[in-house]
């Protein structure tokens, strides 16, 4: 045999052996390409478009401005902001991975021989070696296990574009929340403290009618306790209306001494009085418009991708190489003619065994796949669940609020009866403080009726995808 014959028969031998563990390796299942068909609810209502500045249509500035301060500054849509960079910068990188990468070398070398080392010569010598060389590599992506990473890379940038567009309807939804419960509890105080003003001058009257013996100690006293009941309800409101001011500051992000000492501005006009209608049912296409939704199902896209580029990790790698330089033992000559080099080289890796590295990593692959399933799945029952939840709660405030308007006017309209029978002789004063208590409690419960009718507005305009279409990325 040859001096050849031994590496050739090496090469020889490693590489029918690797042939061999690919043809019999089992190789795992692709990822899925498409999410799963699911039995969906029949739709009532033809699809609705709904404007992306949904909270435009209360016709309430002060409410825009805040929302738009919110959608500008809101930490948690800072951190959603972030993962979209995060998202973008890895999808460059899956990018890069797929085209050819540029590098340069350099290095200088000095060695020394002996007549006694392994290449024996005629005494002690000592050589230089200076190389500079620009090279290129270059992997073919034969089984496209790049090209899969890529896409995944893609759907996760997709999926974190969308979960920032459905962060922006919940945090809409929050602050209209958290200023109409500002405006409720402004309309309360405004009317405890009316009734508070108008029971103490009609205790100071009941006292001096006590005084001139026209009425007994047991009318005073009964004057005098709902005077202190009412008045109890005031510090509780204003303690509310504080809390529900700071946290609404700091879900406008603002600083924490904005949030002590800043106040927040209200409309002289309720957002209420302009309430758009929404649709009686489910749309269509629902599944279209719902962020969170979409972000699922890109997430599963991913999951998907990443379970092919893990199956394709059983294939070899082939990667080209080549390199352009010069080199010289004397470093004046690095630069001439004769001194140029180059080199073209290609190369095939295939893995025979890693005690079960690739075995693992496709498993985990899977297992990860069945989860942005499950996700998907869940996501879309919610979503059907919240819209039908949404609708139901929408039309339940509609009614409540038209019957505590009712409610409201006819005892309203009871207390001034009462009132004139009272002044008449024929009602008790116990009867007349319960009248205008159950007056002061319905004035209270509409503004609270109002209030409820506006937040389930925004809940359904959410519910129903909030009108963020899928944002667009740039690309392959």
């Amino acid at each position: 045999m040859s001096r050849r014959a031994g590496p050739l028969a090496a090469a020889a031998f490693v590489a029918s052996a690797a042939l061999a563990t690919l043809a019999g390796c089992a190789l795992p299942p692709a990822g899925k390409t498409s999410p799963p068909a699911l039995d969906l609810p029949q739709a009532t209502v033809p699809e609705a478009p709904i404007a992306a500045d949904w909270w435009t249509q209360f016709n309430d500035p002060v409410a825009t401005a805040l929302i738009t301060e919110a959608l500008q500054n809101n930490r948690e849509l800072g951190r959603a902001l972030a993962r979209i960079d995060e998202a973008r910068a890895l999808l460059r990188v899956a990018g890069a991975d797929r085209l050819p990468s540029i590098f340069a070398t350099a290095s200088s070398s000095r060695q020394a021989t002996t007549e006694t080392g392994s290449q024996p010569n005629n005494g002690p010598s000592v050589s230089s070696t200076h190389r500079v060389a620009i090279g290129v590599d270059f992997e073919l992506d034969l089984w496209s296990r790049l090209a899969r990473t890529d896409d995944a890379a893609r759907a996760e940038l997709l999926a974190a574009s969308t979960t920032r567009d459905g962060l922006y309807g919940v945090i809409a939804v929050q602050v209209i929340q958290a200023y109409t419960s500002l405006q409720s509890l402004d309309a309360q105080l405004q009317v405890f403290t009316a009734s508070v003003r108008a029971q103490r001058d009609s205790l100071q009257l009941q006292q001096l009618r006590l005084a001139a013996g026209d009425i007994g100690e047991l009318d005073l006293r009964q004057v005098e306790a709902e005077l202190a009941a009412n008045e109890a309800q005031l510090p509780r409101i204003a303690r509310a209306r504080g809390e529900s001011e700071r946290a609404l500051a700091v879900l406008l992000g603002r600083s924490p001494r904005a949030v002590i000492e800043q106040s927040i501005a209200r409309s002289p006009q309720s957002a209420t009085t302009a309430v758009a209608s929404v649709p009686a049912g489910l749309p269509s296409d629902l599944l279209q418009h719902r962020p969170d939704v979409r972000a699922a199902e890109a997430r599963l896209a991913a999951a998907g991708a990443r379970v092919d580029a893990a199956r394709a990790a059983y294939f070899p790698r082939i990667a080209l190489t080549a390199t352009l330089g010069q080199e010289s033992a004397d470093l004046s000559r690095l630069l001439d003619g004769p001194s140029l080099i180059w080199s073209l080289a290609a190369s095939a890796t295939q893995a025979i065994w890693g005690a079960g590295r690739l075995q693992a990593q496709s498993e985990a692959a899977r297992a990860r796949e069945r989860i942005a399933e499950l996700d998907y799945i869940d996501s879309v029952t919610a979503a059907f669940k919240d819209a039908r939840d949404t609708l139901g709660a929408r039309s339940e405030s509609a009614d409540s609020l038209r019957l505590a308007q009712q409610r409201s006017v006819a005892l309203e309209r009871a207390a001034e009866l009462t009132r004139l029978r009272h002044n008449g002789g024929e009602a008790s004063r116990l009867q007349l403080i319960e009248a205008e208590r159950a007056a002061l409690a319905a004035q209270a419960s509409l503004a609270d009726a109002r209030r409820a009718v506006i937040v389930t507005q925004a809940d359904v305009y959410r519910a129903l995808g909030g009108g963020w279409q899928a944002t667009a990325i740039a690309g392959r």
